[in-house]
């Protein structure tokens, strides 16, 4: 009230007259007081901080990876579908931003039930493209898809022979579960499973 009676020249009184409902006597005062307040709202305006426009919520990434991700603009592939754009192969995947991660591309979610108990179905694992395809940690949850675009998470270990990877499931249920052995050129992309993430 001080500062509006400073700048306005309206008495105290007749601020907290209309502030409780009284109708102002002379048009003169209200007309200030009106001509302060859009001033106010004009200068509020002016100061708010610029909003960068929303991102969108899932991105396409190149299974190459010298290739940049980009923003999904049409929203039509669920994250986890392998799409074909301009002849390269992308997974889409959601977006996620937590830096204690380290170098996380994206998330899925987990559709199976394979790598129970470790990882669960319904759960999302948080990847990371593999800059060299040959420094695989064996042993280790990586996501591999393969010619037919099919994604599925397993632990690698070497295969019988330099060509062959073995991918083995976590659950105890190997009859449901069995190794499958796959031969590298039948892979189009591994990528590491950083983390798996129980709600998203």
């Amino acid at each position: 009230m001080p500062e509006i009676q400073k700048v306005t020249g309206i008495s105290k009184a007749n601020l907290y007259k209309w502030e409780q409902g009284v109708i102002p006597r002379h048009s003169d005062d209200f007309i200030k007081l009106r001509d302060y307040l859009d001033k106010m709202e004009q200068e509020l305006a002016e100061s708010e901080p610029i909003y960068e426009p929303q991102r969108t919520a899932t991105i396409r990434l190149p299974l190459d990876p010298d290739k940049v991700a980009v923003s999904q603009v049409s929203g039509k592939a669920a994250a986890g579908t392998v799409t074909i754009e301009n002849e390269t192969p992308e997974l889409i995947v959601d977006r996620i931003d937590a830096p204690f991660l380290g170098n996380v591309e994206g998330v899925v979610e987990i559709t199976s039930d394979s790598m129970e108990p470790t990882l669960k179905k319904g759960w999302r694992i948080a990847l990371a493209r593999l800059k060299k395809t040959n420094i695989i940690h064996w042993g280790e949850c990586y996501y591999v898809i393969d010619k037919n675009g099919e994604g599925i998470v397993k632990r690698l270990y070497k295969g019988d022979t330099e060509d062959y990877i073995l991918l083995i499931s976590d659950n105890p249920d190997k009859e449901k579960y069995p190794p499958i052995q796959l031969r590298l050129d039948e892979i189009e992309a591994i990528l590491k499973v950083k983390a798996g993430i129980l709600k998203y």
